[in-house]
């Protein structure tokens, strides 16, 4: 079990282990075709320096082959030559395949035997005879003759080994350099990493504070340390608000079960005879139903939303009319406050028509909230640019400045006390911001503590022919 084990462990390579496999890889194949290179480079100048120095016998000897028709006397004169220079010679007739050579030993006499039966002695004529110490040179002497002669390199074969043998040598202190300073590298280099993944394991919900630190990181592992804690970051936030709306979501519904429950008990005890309590507790229970299905309706809407699964009846959608609809819904039910219609007729936009008058419904209602009695309320519908406006202007609180840019997010109201006073959620804006996002729109807002708000939708005009 523990040899199976070790054996896991081994085949386990680390990121180290892969880097240093792959250097020495390349370092062996380039040490290979350098060493080919060489090789091949030294044994072409060996040749052509053998050609230059026996040019002249080379000569005699094709002139000889061309002279002498006699297979006898061209003997006699190509053993006259090898005495004179050490070359032996091999003629062969290519009409009649007789041959004349200047020795009997092998492999003068089979050259033509081995040429023809293995391809590498033709495609590397060069090396095809270093193991007997011999490099060929073939000539064509006529029509019918080759000529094949044979030069004794065993001194040259030597020096080439002696310089291959001093690569090799050179190629082992390399390959000891790739894996003493080479995995000294790697460990700085991969260091880091350890230090991101250990830290990375270490993040749990109870310290996402923590962060990578980035201070000795370099180059690529520096910008992957940031884009981990900027990762963090995200989650962070999210898990805030996650939290914040599960907390939001318990404190809101904490209210309406306390006053049904409330209301149960004091009609189990003594108000199951008497009409009025009953009355009473029925209509209690029926509002905080009511508030708590809206409740839930409006945290569907936004669950559907961070699923991607909301669906809209996209068609054409007059919004001047929509707009108008509200304006005299709110004058009908609102007595209180003084609301002024300004539109432009005619304005056509693409979109739900429903949830585009939600989002008219959701600013007017926040603005009637917020807006003291016998003030104005100002509702605008004109056409800039290549947007459609709805303007919705209040005489109400306005919003304070570290407000301002959490007005959108769920649950999130300025006052913080969560007191019913002016009702609501705190997800009329957010769910706004969703639907008008989701039709192409943005939202503007410019506000004044004390002097009141205005909000101002803009929506794609739809241009109609």
């Amino acid at each position: 079990m523990i040899l199976i084990d070790n054996i896991t462990r081994i085949l386990k390579f680390s990121i180290r282990t892969k880097i240093t496999l792959n250097y020495i890889l390349l370092y062996s194949v380039s040490a290979l075709l350098t060493a080919a290179l060489v090789s091949g480079g030294y044994l072409l100048i060996t040749r052509n320096q053998i050609y230059e120095r026996n040019r002249d016998y080379i000569n005699e000897a094709l002139g000889a082959v061309s002279q002498h028709e006699s297979n006898v006397e061209l003997q006699q004169e190509l053993e006259h030559i090898y005495e004179e220079s050490g070359i032996n010679i091999l003629v062969t007739n290519a009409v009649t395949q007789e041959s004349a050579a200047t020795t009997q030993f092998y492999p003068v006499v089979n050259y033509q035997f081995l040429t023809e039966n293995n391809p590498l002695y033709k495609s590397f004529s060069i090396v095809s005879l270093l193991s007997y110490d011999l490099i060929a040179l073939e000539a064509s002497q006529g029509e019918y003759s080759r000529v094949v002669f044979f030069f004794n390199v065993e001194e040259n074969i030597h020096t080439l080994k002696i310089v291959l043998i001093l690569m090799s040598f050179g190629y082992i202190l390399g390959l000891l350099m790739i894996l003493v300073l080479g995995d000294i590298k790697l460990r700085r280099v991969l260091n880091p990493i350890k230090k991101i993944s250990k830290s990375a394991k270490n993040i749990n919900t109870q310290n996402l504070d923590t962060r990578i630190d980035v201070g000795r990181a370099k180059y690529e592992l520096k910008d992957l340390a940031i884009t981990i804690n900027e990762m963090i970051d995200r989650i962070q936030d999210g898990y805030r608000k996650q939290q914040r709306f599960v907390s939001d979501v318990s404190h809101e519904l904490r209210t309406p079960i306390s006053v049904i429950n409330g209301y149960a008990n004091m009609l189990d005890r003594w108000g199951k005879n008497d009409p009025e309590i009953l009355q009473e507790s029925i209509d209690a229970m029926k509002n905080e139903a009511g508030n708590m299905s809206d409740l839930v309706e409006k945290l569907l809407f936004l669950a559907r939303h961070d699923r991607d699964a909301l669906k809209y009846e996209i068609t054409e959608v007059n919004l001047s009319e929509i707009v108008e609809e509200v304006a005299k819904e709110t004058a009908m039910i609102d007595s209180e406050h003084d609301i002024c219609a300004d539109l432009t007729s005619g304005i056509w936009i693409e979109g739900d028509p429903n949830r585009i008058k939600q989002v008219i419904r959701i600013f007017v209602d926040n603005a009637v909230k917020y807006t003291p009695e016998g003030k104005k309320i100002q509702i605008r519908a004109f056409i800039e640019n290549e947007f459609s406006v709805v303007e919705i202007t209040d005489a109400g609180i306005g919003i304070s400045k570290d407000d301002l840019d959490n007005i959108f997010e769920r649950f999130y109201r300025a006052d913080e006390s969560r007191t019913k006073t002016t009702g609501g959620y705190g997800l009329g804006l957010s769910i706004a911001k969703v639907i008008v996002l989701q039709h192409g729109g943005k939202i503007k807002v410019r506000t004044k503590p004390g002097i009141g708000s205005r909000f101002s939708i803009y929506l794609p005009t739809l241009s109609r022919k």
